[in-house]
């Protein structure tokens, strides 16, 4: 009886452990359950905020865009005037330098018709004329008004007067002249001036823009990633197709051309350094490869001052266009010995030089180093890709490999 007893009890011993082991268990899970969906909760607002973060990123961004745009029109157009002003500057003085050889060799034969002028009426005077010729020279004002006086005088032939009238219509001309184009140089130093002014603006705009693309760069880790983005895709998707096969058309003339002139077909792949020519001078301030916010599918080359950008070989313009990304740019489609290559130019100052569907050589002037699009500061930002261009940039190679 005693030991039934004692099974009862240790039965329900065991039963109670049981369900107090199920019943901690039970809340342990019940707790996680409530601590998981408390989770999923915080994170759904997490993202929700996030999202609403990265739509108003966005917005933030389309907004730059649109200031950056504002900028580089322009900047641009300041870059022009000042280009413009400084040409003027320079066919001013050229002008004014040649002038001055003018007024040397008028100056030359003036003194020599001065020489003989003064020992004819010299001679006039010791042979008893009725005016000293001292007292023509000390009554002058000037040069121009002793051959006034002279000729009023009528002490000389017919034909020395003629041409000392025309040399002093010429002098007076070119004394017309001098002062005109320095006083055009004047104004010409007056308008630069200006345009630096106004250059300095935009230097503290462009200040700005570079202030407001650091804080979206911070909120938005990937914003390099996004920096050459690109808004028409399709169309230079088309203009690309149609670029390639007027390249393909020029490789054929010019090996046709080769050929016919008795040169060797050129059919072995061109490869490695002096394929292309660096497009620009400068120190490459950003490489090909991997950053630490995403792929950099180009090279950097930047140095200050009016540094021309030229063509890296010979090819077709796919596009010449301004875009928010790539800022001025150039996109040009090559044949080098039946392989396609893509070369672009970003960043340009101002609107290339060239034109879609033109044919340019190696070495051809595409526009000038800038800074306009989505940049940081002066520089190129050059792009080549083996086969046709693509906006994933899949077939992008480092440039420096091949010049």
């Amino acid at each position: 009886m005693k030991s039934k007893v004692v099974g009862t009890v240790l039965s329900l011993s065991l039963a109670l452990s049981a369900f107090t082991v199920y019943h901690s268990e039970s809340v342990v899970h019940a707790e996680s359950l409530s601590s998981i969906k408390k989770k999923q909760q915080e994170n759904a607002k997490k993202a929700k905020d996030s999202k609403s973060k990265l739509e108003a990123n966005k917005e933030s961004q389309a907004s730059l865009e649109t200031e950056i745009t504002r900028i580089d029109k322009l900047s641009s157009d300041t870059d022009a005037k000042i280009e413009k002003k400084q040409a003027d500057i320079k066919q001013t003085k050229t002008e004014i330098a040649t002038l001055k050889e003018e007024i040397a060799v008028v100056q030359k034969r003036i003194d020599k018709r001065d020489k003989l002028l003064k020992e004819r009426v010299n001679s006039m005077y010791e042979s008893g004329g009725a005016v000293s010729y001292l007292e023509v020279v000390l009554g002058s004002k000037d040069f121009g008004d002793f051959l006034d006086r002279v000729l009023a005088l009528n002490m000389i032939a017919e034909q020395d007067r003629e041409l000392l009238e025309e040399q002093k219509k010429d002098k007076e001309l070119l004394e017309e002249k001098m002062a005109s184009v320095e006083k055009k140089l004047s104004n010409l130093q007056k308008a630069m001036k200006d345009l630096q002014v106004l250059k300095e603006q935009l230097k503290a705009q462009m200040a700005e823009k570079d202030r407001l693309m650091a804080s979206l760069q911070k909120e938005q880790g990937h914003l390099e990633a996004e920096m050459h983005k690109i808004e028409n895709e399709a169309e230079i998707l088309k203009s690309q197709e149609e670029a390639f096969k007027r390249e393909q058309e020029r490789a054929r003339q010019q090996e046709a051309a080769r050929r016919s002139s008795g040169g060797a077909a050129s059919s072995a792949p061109v490869i490695g350094n002096g394929m292309i020519i660096k497009p620009a001078a400068g120190a490459i301030t950003s490489p090909f490869g991997n950053r630490s916010s995403g792929m950099h599918e180009g090279i950097d080359i930047a140095q200050g001052g009016t540094v021309p950008i030229y063509a890296a070989a010979d090819g077709t313009v796919i596009r010449a266009e301004y875009s928010s990304s790539y800022g001025n740019v150039v996109y040009i489609s090559h044949s080098i010995a039946g392989q396609q290559w893509t070369t672009v130019y970003a960043h340009m100052s101002g609107t290339p030089l060239v034109s879609p569907g033109q044919s340019v050589s190696k070495g051809t002037k595409l526009g000038n180093m800038g800074n306009t699009g989505r940049s940081h500061g002066q520089h190129l930002h050059f792009e080549l890709h083996k086969g046709p261009w693509n906006a994933g940039k899949t077939n992008a190679v480092n440039p420096a490999a091949y010049w």
